[in-house]
């Protein structure tokens, strides 16, 4: 289902983004003479199990140009994205990996080799807290697409009939964190085509061999964020932004004059972690690109005990820590999905220190202050709201 919003406003579940307002002046951002742009906003829901939104400002000559790069090259390439990272798709490169043997290697397309590489880099850089070899684990807690059918039932070994309700066993938990370690999967190209190794390990329970499993969920909407605003770039196309499921962003820049905001720049709100619909931090932003994470976002209760989407891949369980939610903005999108969770799992004083390692990135994070609400720490030119 599409959607073709002109000049709607933005309202999104993590992120907040101003409006596609009307000026009929003359406002020139970076040498160009925008006051007499319109604004365009097209939605789509046929991916990632989210909206993807695609807004942009251009001249009225240009809504129709911007439509055909929209029904076509664009969506097609999410398409190209969500298919080739999916974990059941059936061209998909992680669903290839998966159902590989232990050690084997396999081809897989320029597309995919993009995320693995990223999800590399991300993976060093946090020390292991970025892991997408978890798969597994995000399964055995109830988190993959699946336990998001209406027609869920159980169908694996370890599978609970009320997920939501009993934990799952520990030797499953163990076991499966036992086949996390992304280090030993290696990634080449070799004349023009590319290829990944999977990790040579196993593990056993209950009889049944089990391998290591990808799931590049926590990079995917914002590799294709990025790769949305690259496409848009490539057309001349310099206002507006891309918003997949409002937790991943990239922002062009903005053809209208907020208040408070230098000329060019957007107005992102991030939403409180107590989840009461207010915004506790916003930041003007453009030409960058943002993601956030929480353990707020997803999650279940049981006895008392809340237990997130997001995992802690030292444990192989939902993570514990005192980070409630945590934002990062700086050049890419995929690696700033990964570097906010790893900032949620590390903790408060490890996401402290993995900024600190962080080029070109900035960050802000709300922790539990162990009085029911949230403290904040950021090295970001914005303010508290």
């Amino acid at each position: 289902m599409t959607k073709k919003v002109v000049l709607a406003v933005v309202a999104v579940a993590t992120i907040a983004v101003l409006s596609l307002g009307l000026c009929a002046c003359t406002l020139v951002v970076d040498g160009i003479d925008v006051g007499d742009y319109v604004g365009v906003q097209y939605t789509t829901y046929e991916y990632f199990n989210t909206y993807c939104t695609v807004s942009c400002y251009l001249p009225s000559s240009d809504k129709k140009a911007f439509e055909e790069l929209w029904e076509g090259e664009i969506k097609e390439m999410i398409g190209n994205i969500e298919g080739c990272l999916s974990l059941d798709g059936e061209n998909s490169d992680v669903a290839a990996f998966n159902a590989a043997a232990a050690g084997e290697t396999i081809e897989i397309s320029k597309t995919a080799f993009g995320a693995f590489f990223l999800a590399k880099e991300a993976y060093g850089v946090t020390g292991g807290a970025f892991n997408p070899a978890i798969a597994l684990s995000v399964d055995l807690w109830g988190f993959s697409p699946r336990f998001n059918e209406g027609d869920y039932v159980p169908s694996e070994p370890y599978d609970r009939k009320d997920y939501k309700n009993e934990l799952p066993s520990d030797e499953y938990v163990a076991a499966f964190a036992g086949l996390s370690d992304f280090s030993q999967t290696e990634i080449r190209e070799e004349d023009g085509a590319y290829f990944v190794r999977k990790a040579d390990v196993t593990a056993t329970v209950g009889g049944e061999v089990y391998t290591q499993q990808l799931d590049l969920s926590g990079i995917g909407k914002g590799y294709c964020a990025d790769a949305i605003a690259a496409v848009m770039r490539k057309h001349g196309y310099k206002f507006g932004y891309v918003n997949i499921g409002g937790s991943s962003m990239t922002m062009l820049k903005n053809a209208r004059k907020e208040s408070g905001a230098d000329l060019g720049e957007w107005s992102a709100k991030v939403l409180s972690p107590l989840n009461d619909g207010s915004n506790y931090f916003k930041a003007y932003l453009k030409d960058v690109s943002l993601a956030t994470s929480g353990g707020y976002q997803q999650n279940y209760e049981i006895k008392g005990v809340i237990y997130s989407h997001i995992l802690d891949p030292f444990t192989g369980a939902p993570y514990a820590s005192d980070v409630l939610t945590a934002t990062v903005y700086g050049e890419n999108a995929a690696l700033a999905d990964a570097y906010s969770t790893a900032m949620c799992v590390l903790g408060k004083d490890g996401a402290v220190a993995l900024a600190g390692r962080l080029e070109g990135y900035t960050y802000t994070l709300a922790y539990d202050d162990g009085k029911g609400g949230f403290r904040v720490l950021s090295n970001a030119d914005g303010a508290l709201l």
